[in-house]
C-alpha cells in the first residue's frame, strides 16, 4: 500500500475477496464473488471489475472458476483468492491496521486506524467498509442502497431452460462499452423472457421495463424515464438524466410496430453519450423502414445484435414436460415447433385455443401436436 487512503482498485478487490477466503472451496459462492458482485460491493463501475480481476489473476492472487452462485440457477464465473492472494491481502490489511484513515461516522469525521475500525465493527465488516473507500474517506455509516427495479410491466416469470450462450452474450454486453443490445427473434422465440432473465441474474442493477406497442406514445416513455431517473438519483430529473445512470438498464420490450417518433427517439438514445445500458427486444419481421439502428451502429459496436433461435432439444423436452415422450413423437414436435418456447409452453399446458390463435398451425396440426405431446416411449 503506497499511502493510507490511497488504495488502488486492485487492493480494494483483494481486500473484498479476502472476506470470503476458505480452506475448502465452497459448493456455492455468494454473489459478491462474481464480477458484478465485486463491482457493487466496492463501489466501482462494472466495466472496471474485469480489468481488476484479470490483473490480480495475472499476479497469481486470484483464481477464476465456474460455480453455482446463491440465488442463480446456472453456473457463473466466480473469483476467489489464492494462498498467495491471502498472504498479500493479509499483509495489506496489517499495513492498514497501523495506518490512520479519514473516517466519516454520520455527521462527524475523525481519524482512525484500521485496527480501531476492526475493533469497532469486526474484521469482515471492516474489510468490507475499507474496500469501499472513496476519495480517501471511509464511511462507516454508509449503507448500500437497494437497486431501483421498475419491472411491473415485464411479463410474468416462466420456466427457463437452456440459453446459456444467449445469457453469456448479454453479460458480455453489460460489461462492454456498447450502448445498446437488440435481442432479435420471431414472435414466441423468447426474446422478452431472455431479457427478463438477464435482469434477474443482475439483481444489483437498476432496471426499468418499458413495453412497446403501436399505441405507445413518446410522452408515455418520457414520463417513465423521468420517474426512473428520479427514483435512482433521489431528486427531480430531466429525461436526459435517465440516459446517464451508473449500473442501470432500460429495457424496451417488443419493438415491432411503433410510431415514427418512438423510432426517432430510440435512435437519439443510442447515439447519445451516457452510462445507462439499453436493451431492446424486437421481432425479426419488423419492417425495414421502422428500424432505429443502422449498419454503422453495428459496425462500430454502438449496438450489439443477439439473434434468438429455438431451444436446443434437451431444453425443449424439459419445457414440454414429458421427458419420457416417444422419440419419434418428440422429433416431430421439435421439427414442427422449431424449438419455439411459446409453442412448447402451450403444448405443455394443453392450450389448444392458444395454438389456434397464436400460431400458424391448422386445427388438425394443433390437435396432432397435442396428441404427440402425450405419447410415451
Amino acid at each position: 500500500m503506497s499511502e493510507a487512503g490511497q488504495l488502488s482498485v486492485n487492493d480494494r478487490v483483494l481486500l473484498h475477496l479476502l472476506r470470503f477466503a476458505t480452506d475448502v472451496p465452497p459448493t456455492e459462492f455468494p454473489s459478491e464473488c462474481t464480477q458484478a458482485g465485486i463491482a457493487a460491493a466496492i463501489g466501482i463501475s462494472r466495466t472496471h471489475a474485469p480489468r481488476a480481476v484479470k490483473g490480480l489473476m495475472k499476479q497469481g492472487f486470484v483464481d477464476e472458476s465456474r460455480a453455482r452462485v446463491t440465488g442463480h440457477e446456472r453456473r457463473m464465473s466466480v473469483y476467489a483468492v489464492t494462498a498467495e492472494g491471502v498472504k498479500t491481502a493479509s499483509e495489506l490489511w496489517r499495513d492498514i491496521s497501523n495506518s490512520h484513515l479519514k473516517v466519516q461516522r454520520g455527521e462527524s469525521a475523525e481519524s482512525m486506524t484500521g485496527a480501531q475500525i476492526e475493533e469497532l465493527v469486526g474484521k469482515k465488516k471492516a474489510l468490507a467498509i475499507v474496500s469501499r473507500i472513496k476519495d480517501g474517506v471511509v464511511d462507516i455509516g454508509k449503507k448500500q442502497t437497494e437497486p431501483i427495479r421498475m419491472m411491473d410491466d415485464s411479463p410474468e416469470p416462466v420456466e427457463f431452460y437452456g440459453r446459456d450462450d444467449e445469457l453469456r452474450s448479454g453479460e458480455d454486453f453489460l460489461r462492454s462499452d456498447s450502448r445498446a443490445m437488440v435481442i432479435l427473434g420471431n414472435r414466441g422465440s423468447g426474446t422478452s423472457t431472455i431479457a427478463r432473465r438477464l435482469i434477474q441474474t443482475h439483481d444489483e442493477t437498476n432496471a426499468l421495463w418499458v413495453p412497446l406497442d403501436s399505441q405507445t406514445s413518446l410522452e408515455e416513455i418520457l414520463v417513465k424515464l423521468r420517474r426512473f431517473a428520479e427514483k435512482v438519483t433521489g431528486q427531480s430529473a430531466e429525461n436526459e438524466r435517465a440516459l446517464d445512470l451508473e449500473e442501470s438498464v432500460i429495457i424496451f420490450d417488443d419493438f415491432f410496430t411503433v410510431t415514427e417518433e418512438v423510432v426517432e427517439f430510440l435512435t437519439t438514445m443510442i447515439e447519445s453519450d451516457g452510462r445507462t445500458k439499453i436493451i431492446v427486444t424486437a421481432r425479426e419481421e419488423t419492417p425495414a423502414y421502422n428500424w432505429f439502428y443502422h449498419k454503422k451502429h453495428v459496425d462500430d459496436e454502438t449496438v450489439r445484435v443477439l439473434r434468438i433461435k429455438g431451444l436446443d432439444e434437451k431444453s425443449a423436452m424439459r419445457l414440454l414436460g414429458n421427458e419420457k415422450i416417444e422419440k419419434d413423437a418428440f422429433r416431430r414436435i421439435f421439427m414442427m415447433s422449431r424449438g419455439q418456447p411459446m409453442i412448447l409452453r402451450m403444448l405443455a399446458d394443453g392450450d389448444y385455443e392458444g395454438l389456434k390463435k397464436n400460431t400458424v398451425f391448422t386445427t388438425e396440426e394443433a390437435r396432432y401436436l397435442l396428441f404427440l405431446k402425450d405419447k410415451k416411449g
